[in-house]
């Protein structure tokens, strides 16, 4: 275990470099000497040492400035440091830990004091890496379950509960007008019957991409169902809404004609706005579900948008 692990001593005095290495190799670390404080920086920045004992009074860059260094370099920061000195006056102690320190060894070393300090803050340094690493991937678990939970799995799209988290939220929104637009597949059964399931989820899949690619960024577009979609879009008026309307029948229309798929691809639209804060999104969306039933089998649609 110890054999793994790099104990960095900096250190100016040569006897006090002997002792140190002495001391460590009892316990089989493996040891890094540099004499300056400048040498040290070089090193570190080739290969970080898992622990280093750092003295404090050094020529040209003292322990104190190495120690300020390390610490504001995200590559470096969490590297633990142990200073090292024959200094014991309470505000240099105070000082080295201001600069970054994780402890203290005065000057004469002390082998009983010197293992037990490296040996506990290499424990405690891998302990904060291993806690780092399981918070990391605690954070990716919770992002997955966090998307799945408003996602459907199939499409990618947001799902139901989405969609209805966010109408609950928008109810009472001042930021008008917002349009509800929704659409539903006209012959899914027709190609689940004729040609399997799995072709009939391509279909899906290939509506799915349809809306998105139509939809702006900031609309939410989701699948609410079976064969059921429905999209808000926020601060959208008519004209804007009929143009997205619009946008999604030629891309409906541009991938029947290169796909050549083995029954039409078709999509039912329909879509209403709310202009008034009063209005019900209940009610809007009932609307919108008028249309797109009032538009399913027509080559033309019929437009319907709330009163004033």
């Amino acid at each position: 275990m110890n054999q793994e692990k790099t104990i960095l001593i900096v250190d100016d005095s040569k006897l006090n470099i002997r002792v140190l290495s002495d001391i460590l190799k009892e316990k089989d670390y493996r040891i890094a000497l540099a004499r300056s404080g400048k040498i040290a920086l070089e090193f570190v920045e080739m290969k970080k040492p898992d622990l280093i004992l750092l003295d404090i009074m050094m020529p040209e860059i003292d322990g104190f400035e190495v120690c300020a260094r390390l610490k504001s370099d995200p590559e470096t920061k969490n590297i633990p440091i142990i200073f090292i000195s024959g200094l014991d006056k309470s505000e240099d102690i105070v000082r080295g830990f201001k600069a970054g320190a994780v402890d203290y060894i005065v000057k004469p070393f002390q082998k009983e004091v010197v293992l037990a300090r490296v040996n506990t803050h290499l424990k405690l340094n891998e302990t904060q890496r291993k806690l780092k690493r399981k918070n990391e991937e605690l954070k990716e678990l919770l992002n997955e379950v966090e998307y799945l939970s408003f996602h459907d799995e199939m499409t990618g799209l947001y799902n139901r509960r989405y969609f209805e988290n966010e109408l609950d939220r928008l109810a009472s929104s001042r930021r008008l007008p917002l349009t509800l637009l929704v659409a539903d597949m006209d012959n899914l059964k027709v190609v689940n019957d004729n040609y399997g399931h799995k072709k009939g989820d391509n279909y899906i899949k290939a509506a799915a991409d349809i809306l998105k690619k139509s939809a702006r960024q900031e609309d939410i577009v989701a699948r609410i169902g079976g064969d059921e979609f429905a999209i808000v879009l926020p601060e959208t008026g008519f004209k804007a809404a009929d143009k997205i309307y619009r946008r999604i029948k030629e891309n409906l229309s541009s991938y029947n004609q290169q796909q050549e798929p083995v029954e039409p691809l078709a999509i039912s639209l329909g879509f209403a706005v709310k202009t008034q804060k009063e209005q019900s999104l209940d009610q809007i969306f009932k609307l919108a579900d008028k249309m797109m039933y009032n538009d399913k089998g027509k080559s033309i649609y019929s437009k319907l948008e709330l009163e004033q």
